[in-house]
């Protein structure tokens, strides 16, 4: 079970109809170009995607920059029978309403929703010259078909709507809760891993044990610090099931997610800290580390591992949070920076599909803090000893309450004149 250090001192917070046909890509000999095309290189011949919204033919300029074709958003919002409405972008993150329902789509990634439905295109949509591109074939394909089935899972995978809250019903705004400058904030301290799941194991040391002195530190520092209740989801050295982790976070109600994990490396060379927020992973090492971790102490519960493509169709409803876990990330990153100074490398901000920020997200900013490499022996000696422990938890600490301050800034309500 997840233990709640603070015990005794919990609080309850209230914390359209349209006809559209579409015909395939063709090829015109003149085509206007619209001005989100300006300085495209020019294209021989031009291309267009054809639509018939209403009753009207739309005519869609189309560009190449990789090799498929696509259109931008922009251009189906300003056609003159528009295809979509209500166009925003947040970040990679796009939404528009299709057919009166909400889609939503990731700049790299092939996904995306519809409602409550989820679709893989061949090519993914992308940024270019400030705008956001989508495939051809989401024009020639998704909307004039409609859409298709409810794309299932992997068999036997865990699919998003089995974390605390389903992908398909969308949370309230994330930031009123956070934005009050009189409320304390609520940090989960999350010490990674315990019990007979040992982690990373350094020549002298194990993952869990240094987590949670780690985690221990910093929740010391915080609760000496104003505006702040900390809570951890272990402070002894037992098991907690991931999606009890992530469970604890939302029913306590937390503002933020902190997850304290260490590294390793077949090269003992390896060495550095990085902040990891929810995403596809970038990189084949990114991955393997995620899967590793998000399968747990017992092999046999690989095949419930979910896949990236998970993570990000559930991100999608989540966008606030996921743009406030890249920025809070920074935060991290550069605070350890200052204690690590010539001691560890930088490894930066990345983000991968690790199971337990899913979960946590539907409520708050969630991050991964990989405070070192055990299987370096310079920095397994470092991260056991109390200075390396203490300057790390303090770094950390001080990376929350700037974040704090940075998000009072720029949502707290500005004070009435003359008060």
């Amino acid at each position: 079970m997840a233990v709640d250090r603070r015990a005794g001192r919990e609080r309850d917070r209230v914390g359209g109809g349209r006809r559209i046909v579409v015909a395939a890509v063709v090829v015109a000999a003149q085509v206007p170009l619209s001005g989100t095309l300006a300085g495209i290189a020019a294209q021989t011949p031009p291309e267009t995607v054809q639509a018939e919204v209403s009753g009207r033919t739309v005519s869609l300029p189309v560009a190449r920059h990789r090799a498929y074709s696509a259109v931008t958003a922009a251009d189906l919002a300003l056609a003159s029978e528009s295809v979509f409405e209500d166009v925003t972008r947040n970040g990679v993150f796009l939404r528009a309403r299709l057919r009166g329902e909400e889609v939503a789509f990731e700049a790299g990634s092939p996904f995306f929703q519809h409602g409550g439905r989820a679709v893989q295109l061949a090519n993914p949509p992308y940024e270019e010259d400030g705008a956001f591109w989508l495939p051809a074939e989401f024009v020639t394909r998704w909307v004039s078909e409609g859409p298709p089935p409810v794309a299932a899972g992997p068999e036997g995978s865990r699919a998003p709507a089995s974390s605390p809250e389903s992908p398909s019903s969308p949370p309230p705004d994330p930031l009123p809760a956070r934005v009050d400058p009189t409320a304390p904030w609520r940090v989960i301290i999350d010490p990674g891993h315990g019990g007979r799941d040992p982690g990373t194991l350094g020549s002298a040391s194990y993952e869990k044990d240094i987590v949670l002195a780690i985690a221990r530190r910093l929740y010391d520092e915080l609760e000496g610090r104003e505006m702040f209740e900390p809570h951890m989801t272990r402070d002894a050295d037992v098991y907690v099931d991931l999606d009890e982790r992530s469970r604890f976070a939302v029913d306590r109600a937390g503002d933020l997610f902190v997850s304290i994990h260490a590294n390793a490396a077949a090269d003992e060379r390896a060495r550095g800290f990085e902040t990891i927020f929810l995403g596809q992973a970038r990189s084949e090492e990114a991955r393997e580390v995620a899967l590793r971790e998000n399968r747990g102490p017992e092999v046999d519960d690989a095949a419930g591992s979910p896949s990236d493509v998970q993570f990000i169709l559930a991100g999608l409803d989540r966008t606030e949070n996921l743009a406030e876990s890249r920025l809070f990330a920074g935060f991290v990153q550069n605070s350890i920076r200052t204690v690590r100074r010539g001691g560890s490398p930088d490894r930066g901000v990345i983000q991968g599909p690790w199971w337990v920020l899913l979960g946590a997200l539907v409520r708050m900013p969630s991050v991964i803090v990989e405070v070192g490499f055990l299987s370096n022996g310079e920095e397994e000696r470092y991260l056991n000893g109390t200075e390396g422990q203490e300057a790390i938890a303090r770094a950390i600490a001080d990376a929350i309450v700037a974040y704090r301050e940075d998000v009072l800034r720029r949502y707290a309500p500005a004070p009435e004149p003359g008060c």
